[in-house]
């Protein structure tokens, strides 16, 4: 191939600039020209009044002074007519015009999506994971997990602070949609006591009880990492306690909030119960030397590949190696929770 194309879609994670970076400084080595995409699968669809706010040509000088920086400059976004195919055989028309013999795909299980769609219309595309929720099982780490990690950990740590000397229980909402890592990683890293998650069964009676037996244990503070998607696996019946507190009366049991258990719990328990939601910090800020070092390695592996007329993958890294998977299987997430570090969790609080 003589020219490629990279974009950025979904939701932003630390490390994007550092993949394109890599992408583009890889493929022009390979003596390939890169065309940059804008905000995702829209810039392909060039639907912007002005063809600068939908692609440009990437240069050396493009991705200078980008390692280190979060979000991504070529901006990202969701394209909810990408799933009909007349835009995706739109999009393929785009890039042929423009020379484009393949496409780089930075993003998760949506992007992927995307990619395997124009794949399966015969166009070379390659998938390299951006996301922070560590939620496609193909690979052992995504890029930008490790930096919103690292930015949990260090909200907790101040939390915990401040709940210890309020002798009180916090629960902590952190993001992951429906898997449940970055969760089981924070609660493991800061000590937490308890770590709820998508992938297993809860109840707010459990969670009552564990507080109050932390209390008689004589601890000052507790510390409950919530998964946002762990919502959806809670298996109370809360219109019920909720029906036998009038102090729970005004609960919506159809949008539970994260507040909304804390107020039930310490109902329960009897125990002051507070929470937060860490919410979009965790995407934000400068990568870690994990997140673009992974970026690096797989944004250049990228531009190696489709040199070598080779896509239709994702790439990824199991055991330290860097690895390719179709991209119609990278797509699945991980399903399973890692239960040696739930039960270390478990064993350590």
């Amino acid at each position: 191939m003589k020219r490629i194309g990279v974009l950025t879609s979904g939701g932003d994670a630390p490390g994007m600039n550092a993949t394109i970076r890599a992408v583009v400084r890889a493929a022009l080595k390979n003596e390939m020209s890169v065309v940059g995409f804008k905000r995702g699968y829209n810039g392909v669809l060039m639907t912007s009044k002005e063809q600068t706010d939908d692609f440009t040509m990437m240069t050396s000088r493009s991705v200078s002074d980008k390692i280190h920086r979060g979000g991504t400059f070529l901006m990202t976004a969701r394209c909810l007519e990408f799933k009909e195919r007349p835009y995706q055989e739109k999009a393929i028309s785009n890039l042929k015009l423009l020379g484009v013999e393949g496409l780089v795909c930075i993003g998760g299980d949506g992007t992927f999506h995307g990619a395997n769609a124009l794949k399966q219309l015969g166009y070379p595309v390659i998938g390299v994971p951006g996301t922070i929720d560590n939620d496609l099982a193909y690979t052992e780490s995504t890029i930008g997990f490790d930096t919103a990690l690292n930015t949990a950990i260090e909200c907790v740590n101040k939390i915990r602070e401040t709940s210890d000397s309020h002798e009180r229980a916090s629960i902590i909402t952190v993001m992951g949609r429906n898997c449940g890592d970055i969760a089981i990683h924070t609660a493991l890293a800061c000590g937490a006591e308890v770590v709820i998650i998508p992938e297993k069964p809860w109840t707010v009676e459990e969670l009552a009880d564990q507080v109050r037996w932390g209390v008689m244990k004589g601890k000052r503070s507790m510390i409950m990492v919530f998964a946002e998607g762990a919502i959806h696996s809670l298996k109370s019946d809360v219109a019920a306690i909720c029906k036998k507190h009038d102090s729970l009366s005004d609960i919506s049991v159809d949008h539970l909030t994260s507040s909304q258990i804390a107020r039930i719990i310490e109902t329960l328990s009897g125990h002051e119960t507070r929470a937060t939601v860490l919410g979009y910090t965790q995407r934000g800020g400068s990568p870690t030397a994990a997140d673009r070092i992974l970026a690096s390695r797989l944004g250049a592996y990228a531009s190696t590949l489709l040199r070598d007329d080779i896509s239709g993958v994702a790439v990824g890294v199991r055991g330290g190696s860097l690895i390719t998977e179709p991209i119609e299987e990278a797509m699945n997430g991980r399903g399973t929770a890692n239960e040696e570090l739930l039960a270390l969790i478990d064993e350590l609080s």
